[in-house]
């Protein structure tokens, strides 16, 4: 399982890399990584990133408030200072 998630980490990385018409596919990647992975934050970066490359800015902040529930609901805890620090640049772009 773990050397999928991480090919679906470098597969979305490029996505968002290439740009264009690659962002899509990174999407997908990024969604299916934070279904395998609920509680891996890398996912939910890489998500964050290519949503916002696509332009989609609020679609990309509700991820981190997604993340956010669930680190909460199941383990009690906060994002972590990268996460945090991708949202919060994210909210300064607005």
């Amino acid at each position: 399982m773990e050397i999928r998630l991480r090919a679906l980490e470098c597969y979305t990385a490029a996505g968002v890399g290439i740009g264009g018409t690659e962002l899509a596919a990174a999407i997908r990647a990024g969604r299916q990584l934070t279904r395998l992975a609920p509680l891996r934050e890398s996912g939910y970066r890489y998500l964050m990133r290519a949503l916002a490359a696509q332009g989609n800015l609020a679609e990309a902040l509700d991820v981190y408030g997604q993340l956010s529930d669930c680190l909460r609901d199941q383990l009690g805890v906060s994002p972590s200072p990268a996460t945090r620090e991708l949202y919060e640049s994210l909210l300064a772009t607005t």
